[in-house]
Order: C-alpha cells, then sequence, then structure tokens
C-alpha cells in the first residue's frame, strides 16, 4: 500500500510539470506569435515614408553635425599567404536613426525589431580602405536590428585581400600583422564621423574566433586609433586598427637560421687543414660561399623580406667571402710543392786497360719530400701562421656580430 501511495504521487508531480511545461510553451507561442504581429506592425508604419538614401538627421542637442558611427569587428577566418591574407570578418556598425524610433508596450517584450531583408535603412557606406572587397555586402549576408530609440545596430559580412606586414625582425621573430581601416566611400566628415566601440570588458574594437587563439598564427593583441585620410574629394573620418598574429619561431631557426650558421662554420674548416690538401680546402672555402652568393643574386625574394633577414644572410655572405679570401691569401703566401731527391751512379766495362771504354750515368729517387716555396705575399716563414690566426678570429669575430644582430633585430 506504502509503494502504491508513492507511485501515485510521483506521477502526480510528474503530470504536474508536463502540464505547466506545456502551458508554458503555448504562453512562449501566443507570445511570441503576438510579438510577430507587432513587429509587422511597427515596420510598416516605420518604412511607410522612410527614405533609405537621405542621411539621418541630427539630434538638436548634438554640437556637431555628424552622424556618429560606432564600429567594431569580429575576425572569424584569416587565410594566409605569401604577402596577403583573406579575412572573412563580421563588421558591425552602431548609429542613431531617429526616423526609426517606435513606442512598443513594454508588456509585449519587444526591446528591438529585426528589419527583413525586403526593407532598405541608410547605411554609411562604410568601405575597408586598405583592403579589397572579395565579396560585396549582401542582404541575405547581413543583420539589421533597431531599437525603440532609434539606435540601429548592423552586423553584415565581410571577406577582404589585405596585405601582411612581418616587420623588421620576421622571420627572427614571427609575427604577422594586418591593418584594418575604415571610412565612408560616400560621406565626408562633415556628415560621418566614425568612432572604435571601446568599453572594455564587454565591448572591444576586435574580437576573434576561438579558432584563431590556438592556431598557427594565434591571435595576440589589437591597438585601434583614429585617422584623417585626405582623398580627392573632401576629408573623410577614418579609423584604424592593426592587429598582430604570433607564430613560432621554431621553424624559422631550424630552416633559416640554424643552416646559415652551419654553413658559416664549415667555411673555417680549411683552417685546420693541411695547405698540401687542395680539395677539402678548396671545398671548404669556395662551397659556402658560392651558396650565399646565388642565394643574393638568384633569389630576388631575399629584397622583398625583412630588414633582419637581409641583413643576417649579407653578414654570412661577408664572413665567408673573408673565409674564400684567407684560402686565396695562404696561396699566394706559399706555395707546396713536392720534390724528389735522386742520388747519382756511374758505372762502366773494361777490356783489361786502366780506364773504362764507357760510362753510363744514372739518377735514382731515393726519397719524396713536400717542401714549401714561400712568396711575396706571406710575412710568416710557413703560411700555417695564417690558419693559426683565423681560427681565433673568425669565430670571435662571427660571434661579436651575431650578439649585435641579436640585441638590434630580436631583443
Amino acid at each position: 500500500m506504502r509503494r502504491f501511495s508513492l507511485l501515485i504521487l510521483c506521477l502526480g508531480i510528474v503530470s504536474s510539470v508536463v502540464a505547466y511545461n506545456f502551458q508554458a510553451s503555448v504562453h512562449q507561442k501566443a507570445l511570441r506569435s503576438r510579438q510577430i504581429g507587432t513587429e509587422t506592425q511597427l515596420l510598416s508604419r516605420i518604412f511607410n515614408d522612410y527614405d533609405p538614401n537621405t542621411r539621418p538627421p541630427v539630434r538638436d542637442s548634438a554640437q556637431h553635425s555628424a552622424i556618429v558611427v560606432i564600429a567594431s569587428v569580429y575576425i572569424n577566418r584569416v587565410t594566409w599567404g605569401p604577402d596577403h591574407a583573406t579575412v572573412d570578418l563580421y563588421l558591425r556598425q552602431q548609429y542613431e536613426d531617429s526616423r526609426l524610433s517606435y513606442e512598443v508596450d513594454a508588456r509585449e517584450g519587444l526591446e528591438e525589431i529585426s528589419v527583413p531583408p525586403t526593407k532598405d535603412v541608410w547605411k554609411p557606406d562604410t568601405y575597408f580602405t586598405t583592403a579589397e572587397e572579395v565579396t560585396k555586402e549582401s542582404k541575405g549576408r547581413q543583420r539589421i536590428v533597431v531599437e525603440p530609440s532609434g539606435h540601429v545596430r548592423i552586423s553584415e559580412n565581410r571577406q577582404i585581400i589585405v596585405p601582411i606586414d612581418n616587420g623588421d625582425s620576421f622571420p627572427f621573430v614571427n609575427k604577422r600583422t594586418i591593418n584594418l581601416r575604415l571610412s565612408s566611400y560616400t560621406y565626408d566628415i562633415d556628415d560621418v564621423v566614425y568612432l572604435w566601440a571601446n568599453s572594455p570588458p564587454t565591448v572591444v574594437p576586435v574580437e576573434v574566433a576561438k579558432e584563431l587563439l590556438d592556431g598557427p598564427y594565434a591571435f595576440a593583441e589589437a591597438f585601434a586609433g583614429d585617422c584623417v585620410g585626405n582623398y580627392t574629394v573632401g576629408v573623410h573620418s577614418c579609423v584604424d586598427v592593426t592587429v598582430i598574429f604570433e607564430g613560432p619561431t621554431s621553424d624559422t631557426f631550424l630552416r633559416v637560421f640554424l643552416p646559415a650558421i652551419l654553413l658559416v662554420i664549415a667555411s673555417w674548416f680549411h683552417f685546420f687543414v693541411h695547405g698540401s690538401w687542395s680539395v677539402p680546402r678548396s671545398f671548404s672555402a669556395a662551397a659556402p660561399f658560392l651558396i650565399f652568393a646565388g642565394l643574393h643574386v638568384f633569389s630576388p625574394a631575399i629584397a622583398s623580406h625583412s630588414s633582419a633577414l637581409r641583413v643576417f644572410l649579407l653578414g654570412c655572405l661577408v664572413f665567408t667571402f673573408a673565409s674564400f679570401l684567407e684560402y686565396f691569401i695562404v696561396i699566394c703566401g706559399g706555395v707546396h710543392r713536392r720534390v724528389t731527391h735522386y742520388q747519382t751512379s756511374a758505372y762502366g766495362a773494361r777490356d783489361g786497360s786502366a780506364e773504362p771504354l764507357s760510362t753510363v750515368v744514372t739518377n735514382q729517387p731515393i726519397d719524396n719530400e713536400v717542401v714549401e716555396k714561400p712568396g711575396k705575399c706571406t710575412n710568416f716563414t710557413s703560411n700555417n701562421g695564417i690558419d693559426v690566426i683565423s681560427r681565433v678570429l673568425f669565430p670571435v669575430a662571427f660571434l661579436l656580430f651575431l650578439i649585435v644582430f641579436l640585441i638590434l633585430y630580436i631583443v
């Protein structure tokens, strides 16, 4: 009997919850249906004599004649290229248009109404001056919301191609920077003034998708500012923001920095090789220099890289050339030759007389000796003196170059 009572109680609770949820759902549907009807009536009344081609009037209390447009950017996706990036973003704009204001009963629960694609509202004709639009704005890719006070919020999808600034320290400091600048194509500064949305932490000029926080190039920071651009007709208000992304530097270290240092060190090997070993000395001195020279001559991309990379590769070229020059100084200072010593012997045939009838002289090699013939360009009795000095001078000089380079371009 006790179990039966508990079962009846549970069924009663469940049925009460289901009935409450059903009533709430019916009430929400009824409320939403009433809101849709109210929105339709408001839109019909608002757009009855609305002209989307005319700029909105300014408030009577305003001290200026321009409409203030508050802008922000939400970056959804970035596709990186060698020199340009394709950015998929949402441009958000807010401004006042008193012609769109309306009154609504608070019991309706309408805090805003959405403008359908079939209706046009005035917009400040905003475009990105530092980028190229891939897809123009489309009514199907935008959302327009109007508040009772006439405050308009527009969010529209844009896809742009913007240049990349790698910075002077690239690729040793792997940062990629893009600059987004907004301005009005039609209205000058007397009609439209732009401001960045800047009320942190809830409202910031730039927001990014979660994927851009931990991708190959992660979002680092953004700096927003104001600018005034002079164009062909009049002066137009504009705002710009610098967005910085950071990437790993390990790939650059393994592909550029470490191989270049190893090539420079390889150009010093002939300092420790005997002068008579001409093939190893020639290869050690010539190969690194020819590689760096080929990079500068046959790779036009070097000129378009950052100043840090150009300075580093030019320094490596200078050091390998100096090593190559030392090789020729050693050759000029002393030529190694192999000399063979001979022993002279004579023998003849006798016919019983005191003097031989004939004498034959022969030269027989007895040993080989490598000797050094001093030249005019050396100040040493042996050309090994230049190599000994180079063994210390070149590493120390290259180490000083790396220290100065890191201080100027990396630190």
